[in-house]
């Protein structure tokens, strides 16, 4: 099998040397038989039902992380396909999983929630991982276990940890984040933060945007949003300005610890997997009600104190027994 892959990507680079009708042929079938060895080993012909795992990038640590703990943890058959590679025949994987015609669908990130959409058929679909599921038509067959910790829960924290900071600023792209913001903003309100927000729309409006924000707020709420965090060199350059200013970066992932985030409240991955577990049980089994939306069960808080002393903000330590890690 390996050898036959092996064989087609050669006649792949050396398809340049013919006709372009020939070349596209070539690619075209090379392709579909690739996916064809790939569908074949995730996804035996001879075994339905159970639960099927479609991750929409496996490369991506907590979207693989999840997808170890659910099929270490779920008492079944379990399927799986990772749909983030680019050479995957869309129509063939599709046709592969229509077949497959699981109980469960356990789709890990919006590619994947929205694939499952399509060929869901019959079949209960977990949703996790994805940008603010509230973009998303969420169907009587939908259970959502949502990505981002309650906006409460941040505001809460925040109030706890820092008792003098009142203000706190949010950049966001409405396509991907206008519900969230909202609710952020009203449920911050009962934590005594006032949330002053900036929309953009387009990647290159973010500098602009802070330069409006960050007079206005004692600290800078980094959300996921892929307009905001485009890339590498947008991310550090809004943690310079930042930095520059002497605000601190609240965020929401443990991988803005090396750029400077100052506190950080993310949702526990493996828990979540443990979640959506017991969802897909509860649902094969008709035991317990199953909620349609369920926050995070699990939370991981580090903070930067050494930072936080240096920028001048008052620290609250007796709320240091919260803290998991202490980044230096």
């Amino acid at each position: 099998m390996a050898m036959k892959v092996k064989n087609l990507t050669k006649k792949i680079k050396n398809c340049a040397r013919k006709k372009p009708a020939e070349s596209i042929l070539l690619i075209t079938l090379s392709m579909l038989v690739v996916t064809a060895v790939f569908l074949s080993r995730m996804l035996p012909a001879d075994e339905k039902g159970g639960a099927l795992i479609i991750n929409s990038n496996e490369s991506v640590k907590k979207y693989s992380l999840i997808q170890t703990v659910f099929k270490t943890h779920f008492d079944g058959a379990v399927a799986e396909i990772d749909i983030g590679s680019n050479w995957l025949d869309e129509k063939t994987v599709e046709k592969a999983l229509l077949n497959k015609d699981p109980n469960i669908i356990f789709s890990i990130g919006s590619k994947a929630y929205l694939l499952a959409c399509r060929v869901a058929k019959d079949a209960n679909i977990i949703y996790s991982l994805g940008i603010n599921w509230q973009r998303f038509t969420i169907t009587d067959k939908t259970y959502v276990i949502a990505s981002e910790v309650p906006p409460l829960t941040n505001a809460m924290m925040y109030r706890y940890f820092f008792p003098d900071i009142k203000t706190v600023g949010i950049l966001y792209s409405k396509n991907h984040n206008k519900e969230w913001f909202r609710a952020a903003v009203t449920e911050a309100e009962q934590a005594g933060i006032q949330i002053i927000g900036k929309s953009i729309t387009k990647e290159k409006e973010v500098n602009n945007a802070l330069n409006y924000l960050l007079p206005k707020v004692d600290a800078l709420w980094l959300i996921s949003d892929p307009v905001i965090l485009s890339g590498m060199e947008q991310v550090k350059e809004i943690f310079a300005q930042c930095d520059a200013r002497k605000i601190p970066v609240f965020s929401y992932d443990q991988l803005f610890t090396d750029f400077g985030a100052s506190f950080i409240i993310s949702a526990d991955v493996a828990t979540m997997g443990k979640q959506a577990v017991k969802i897909a049980q509860n649902l094969l089994s008709n035991k317990d009600v199953v909620e349609k939306v369920q926050n995070p069960a699990g939370t991981y808080i580090a903070i930067n104190v050494e930072k936080l002393e240096l920028y001048g903000i008052k620290l609250n330590t007796k709320a240091f027994s919260s803290v998991n890690e202490f980044i230096e």
